[in-house]
């Protein structure tokens, strides 16, 4: 059975997308059990979950700390830094109603196996 969520940010680079989504199916008040970020890869259609460190909104800027690297956007653009790069990678924000059918796919496919 699908997983039903909504879509919160979506971010896309050339190579992959990054997304938060929230499971609307869990009753839990526990965020981690409501809240996902994955970074997607456009090529392999591999989806890595993000494991989230923290967060920060300075203004019309927000930042997501990942143990994988760093997120910063605002309403139009951002950009991500993976820990083992060394310079960042630039996103554009896409709206929340985009998300392509490859990566709802492999979204789905994640909470299946998990």
């Amino acid at each position: 059975m699908p997983i039903a969520y909504n879509t919160l940010f979506l971010l896309e680079a050339e190579d992959f997308s990054l997304v938060e989504i929230k499971a609307l199916d869990v009753q839990s008040d526990d965020p981690a059990q409501l809240y996902f970020w994955f970074r997607f890869d456009k090529a392999s259609h591999h989806l890595d979950k993000l494991e989230f460190v923290s967060m920060t909104e300075n203004g019309a800027e927000q930042q997501r700390e990942f143990r994988q690297g760093r997120l910063a956007f605002n309403r139009s653009s951002g950009t991500y830094t993976a820990a083992d790069a060394t310079a960042p990678v630039e996103l554009q924000v896409q709206p929340t109603d985009s998300t392509s059918a490859e990566l709802d796919e492999a979204i789905q496919r994640y909470f299946v196996a998990g």
